[in-house]
Formats: structure tokens, sequence, C-alpha cells
């Protein structure tokens, strides 16, 4: 498990950066791993919501609204 401090080098934008790519746009783990220097353990605990659980909720929350204001619309 990574450690609290090599966590903690990754905000928040970069958390919702990564759960965007990943989810979003179809990124692969191993692109994400590149651009953002991060190893496939701590990755996985982001994109998974182990790690900075909130973001991850809050993410989910946003792709869930979206969907439905895409639907509604007929998108």
């Amino acid at each position: 498990m990574p450690s609290g401090k090599y966590l903690a080098k990754f905000r928040g934008e970069d958390v919702y950066t990564m759960l965007y790519l990943y989810h979003s746009k179809g990124d692969s783990s191993e692109t994400l791993e590149s651009r953002f220097s991060i190893g496939q353990e701590a990755l996985r605990g982001f994109l998974e919501g182990r790690y900075r659980r909130e973001c991850y909720e809050n993410y989910k929350a946003v792709e869930k609204m979206f969907h439905r204001t895409r639907t509604v619309a007929g998108l």
C-alpha cells in the first residue's frame, strides 16, 4: 500500500483528471501511470475509490447527473 505522504502529492485536481480520463475518455491505466508519474497500485486505488474516496464519489455523482441530462435531452 502506498504511503500517505506519496498519495498526498496528488492534488484533488489530479485525481479528478485521472478519473475523467480513465472512466469517460477510456485512457489506459498505463497511459495514466506515465502521464502522472504514479505507481500502478496507487492509480488503481484512486480509480476504484479506495484512496481519496470523496473525489471518487463526487466524480461519480457528477457523471450520473450528466448521464441523466443527456438522456433527458435525447443525446
